[in-house]
């Protein structure tokens, strides 16, 4: 059966001292040489929109979405030069209230400002031939919600990101992974493709479209696991757990 990973990333950095949650970043050398493992294994990163298109078509086993939740700023000067080096495409899931600003709706909790895309930079991340996608506008728990609140968030993050950047928005990312048949039926409302959650496992024929599991890539994965999750049947295994 065709598998289409879809991994998980956020920021391509160092921790920086006194880092709450340090399994969030992934170094810039160690990303470096994830995309090389990669290359050697003649897999391909790609954007959501090309990696949904190559499952469509049954050859999508040879490709892995590369991710990034948030839109932070290390994702254009740290990732992208290295997925340029290696010819390869992602998608950056953008919280619409944090363009230019930092992440506020975890910086206290985390004891750490970072950075977020401005318009300006995205922009530079699509020339580079990569996709956006949204991420809310405040980046909430959306079951805690009210319907209204949570139509809100889903669908003016979408028309902030398309106004910012004159380009279609066609995926979302559910922030936490927190959804319900109400809120996959409000990202419906609002006309995107596709949705991805945190659920683990890769996609298959027949996944729901606006449930999409994903592989999570943490700091403390090795490189050896991270080839059995690009390259076998280990992540289905590990769903089934």
């Amino acid at each position: 059966m065709q598998l289409l990973r879809i991994f998980t990333y956020h920021n391509i950095d160092t921790p920086p001292k006194g880092a709450q949650l340090p399994k969030l970043y992934i170094d810039v050398e160690q990303f470096d040489r994830q995309c090389w493992l990669l290359k050697k294994l003649g897999i391909r990163g790609v954007s959501m929109s090309a990696g949904l298109a190559e499952l469509d078509r049954g050859c999508a086993s040879r490709s892995v979405v590369l991710s990034f939740d948030d839109g932070y700023m290390d994702n254009l000067c740290h990732a992208e030069p290295v997925l340029r080096r290696y010819g390869f495409h992602a998608i950056c899931y953008v919280v619409s209230g944090g363009v230019g600003g930092y992440n506020f709706w975890d910086a206290e909790k985390l004891k750490v400002e970072k950075p977020i895309m401005d318009q300006r930079a995205i922009g530079q991340w699509l020339a580079a031939g990569h996709e956006i996608g949204s991420h809310t506008v405040s980046h909430p728990a959306l079951t805690r919600l009210s319907r209204s609140q949570a139509a809100q968030e889903i669908s003016a993050s979408r028309q902030q990101l398309q106004r910012i950047t004159a380009t279609p928005v066609a995926h979302f990312c559910y922030p936490f992974g927190d959804h319900n048949d109400l809120t996959v039926d409000l990202v419906r409302e609002a006309g995107y493709e596709s949705a991805v959650t945190t659920c683990r496992g890769p996609a298959v024929p027949g996944s729901d479209r606006l449930r999409l599991p994903r592989i999570s890539i943490n700091r403390g994965r090795g490189l050896f696991k991270y080839g059995l999750h690009a390259a076998t049947r280990y992540c289905s295994l590990r769903r089934q757990r």
